[in-house]
């Protein structure tokens, strides 16, 4: 046996030690929660299968038997839910939040300025982007829902590490006065009405990010979406249609990216 072998071989105790402190030194990376889409009559919600189990919007007034269903698919039960965050105070969003509430013991967190909406269990009036939105505004929209007072305002920015998410969840005013945007870590936002995807509310082309049907401020809310772009966000999940894709989000509202654009 050569010397240079011999040389080897006595190295590697000392390799494996050195290999399994080095890898026992590395920070422990939580695993990325699960988001679970789970469409209902009207909209859609979102479960976050985190250690204390939250909802992202509350569908509509007659979807409970719904959630409870879907929940029950994921091995969730509506008692396990923590907290529920609907995205803004329309019926078809904030409807069941207060049923919710009631069977789970959940706590409501409602941006402040959708506060009006829900204490009077009503929808602002709408504002339609189209014809279409001006069809569904007058026929097919039930504005009306089980008043409720929420126990958590976000004003602001609610982070979300209790409930064990790395992300907040951040108050963008546009869609509405209160919506809310629950961002997190790892690249993915969860958006309400801030966007729509696809046609029909969902049904054709959902991958393919577009204006949603009502805009209390769309300005404000085009600006919202530019903000949120400034951030490596990957994948948008959306009240109706989706989830779309960062491209996909730029070309239907024919921007550039910011972020390609900073390192030119």
């Amino acid at each position: 046996m050569s010397i240079r072998a011999i040389a080897c071989l006595l190295s590697l105790p000392f390799l494996a030690i050195t290999s399994a402190h080095s890898l026992a030194a590395l920070p422990e990376q939580p695993p990325a929660v699960e988001i679970v889409q789970i469409k209902l009559g009207l909209s859609n919600m979102y479960l976050i299968k985190a250690k204390r189990p939250i909802l992202v919007d509350a569908g509509s007034p007659k979807d409970l038997p719904d959630i409870e269903r879907a929940l029950a698919a994921q091995g969730v039960k509506l008692t396990d839910i923590t907290l529920v965050i609907p995205t803004h105070g329309h019926s078809d969003h904030a409807g069941a939040a207060a049923q919710i509430r009631r069977s789970s013991g959940a706590l409501i967190a409602l941006g402040k300025g959708d506060l009006p909406m829900a204490k009077a269990g009503h929808n602002d009036d709408l504002k339609p982007t189209n014809l279409m939105a001006e069809i569904l505004k007058r026929f097919a929209i039930d504005p009306n829902y089980e008043p409720f007072v929420p126990d958590i305002v976000i004003d602001g920015t609610l982070d979300l590490a209790p409930w064990g998410i790395r992300g907040k969840a951040v108050t963008m005013p546009g869609h509405t006065p209160g919506s809310v945007v629950v961002i997190l870590d790892d690249g993915r936002a969860l958006v309400g009405d801030m966007m729509l995807g696809g046609y029909f509310g969902g049904a054709l082309f959902p991958e393919r990010a577009g204006q949603h049907y009502f805009q209390a401020d769309l300005a404000a809310n085009l600006e919202n979406i530019k903000t949120l772009l400034k951030l490596p966000i990957k994948t948008f999940y959306l009240g109706h249609g989706g989830p779309v894709t960062r491209a996909s989000v730029l070309k239907g509202f024919d921007l550039i990216d910011p972020l390609q654009h900073e390192r030119q």
